[in-house]
């Protein structure tokens, strides 16, 4: 398997279960600004990772999609859902909130050029994207509460895509200690020992 990925961004999410699994993999790194290249679009016509190229050449797309496979692809690392439609829901919805809710919501804030060329223009849609930042950030952290993992008492694959966005958000105006339970969970992770060999090989930190 290969997997690409930007430093940083979404991918960062299945690097870390790739090494959760801990099967042989490579990495492809692409630069920011590089996604729509030929080389790459030639890989993901799309122009986004994260993108994993399986040992038969098929190519995988979509964070989610890719997170959910590699838990079916290796049950034996129990990173997926118990096999109980509630348990399969509670992993779905949370899937579909950190994808279709929280992800989008950081685009204007840190790309408000996508949605406008009037440069006088981008504080104001930052504040608005920064208002919805903070709506979704609030609800996780409710949400998490005590709670070690997002879902069963254990690590799943939902964890290091709850923790690229805690990064992002530690990046933004209010301190993330203000999201006391989402910082917590956060700092747990960062103290993983698969998670410091990824974000070394990435070069980023919190």
């Amino acid at each position: 398997m290969k997997l690409f990925y930007m430093p940083g961004a979404c991918s960062l999410a299945p690097h870390i279960v790739l090494e959760w699994i801990g099967k042989p993999y490579e990495v492809g790194r692409i630069e920011r600004g590089k996604t729509r290249e030929p080389e790459f679009l030639a890989i993901n016509p799309a122009g986004k990772v994260p993108a994993l190229i399986e040992d038969d050449g098929d190519i995988l797309t979509e964070a989610e999609a890719i997170l959910l496979y590699l838990a079916d692809k290796f049950p034996e690392v129990n990173l997926g859902a118990s096999s109980t439609p509630k348990a399969r829901y509670e992993m779905h919805k949370w899937m579909s909130y950190l994808t279709g809710d929280v992800h989008p919501a950081f685009y204007p804030y840190f790309l408000p050029q996508r949605y406008i060329e009037d440069k006088a223009q981008f504080h104001a849609i930052r504040e608005a994207a920064y208002k919805q930042i903070d709506f979704h950030f609030q609800l996780l952290n409710d949400y998490m509460g005590d709670r070690t993992y997002m879902v069963e008492d254990r690590r799943t694959v939902l964890d290091p895509y709850l923790f690229v966005f805690c990064r992002w958000g530690n990046s933004l105006p209010k301190p993330f200690t203000d999201y006391p339970n989402l910082h917590r969970f956060m700092m747990q992770m960062a103290e993983d020992a698969a998670v410091q060999r990824v974000m070394q090989e990435q070069k980023i930190s919190l």
